[in-house]
């Protein structure tokens, strides 16, 4: 288990096999899943695309910490993307160093 904090708010990050993942995503194809009730990023073991999978669920959960709704009703455009990149960028690439180490990150 590997911890990290943003935005005051304490997250982990767990690697599951295929069978507890298939409990948590409820299908065969789910590579990483973003729970914000649990503040839990899981992640499928030993995929090709860990670090890819695990920079997507950050993504998610700088949007969700820093209040960027989350629905099907919410559209970004062309400047609210590069915002949002230019603003997560340093996070995300902060959690994947200290993970990829094993390093428990605590970043505000």
């Amino acid at each position: 288990m590997f911890e990290f904090k943003i935005n005051n708010t304490h997250w982990t990050i767990e690697e599951k096999d295929k069978e507890q993942m298939r409990l948590k995503a409820d299908n065969d194809y789910t590579m990483g899943l973003t729970c914000y009730i649990e503040q839990k990023i899981y992640l499928l073991k030993d995929q090709a695309n860990l670090i890819k999978s695990l920079k997507h669920e950050l993504t998610h959960v700088w949007l969700y910490e820093y209040g960027h709704a989350q629905n099907n009703d919410t559209e970004y455009n062309y400047e609210d993307i590069c915002e949002i990149v230019a603003s997560s960028n340093d996070f995300i690439n902060e959690v994947v160093k200290k993970y990829k180490e094993k390093e428990n990150g605590f970043l505000q």
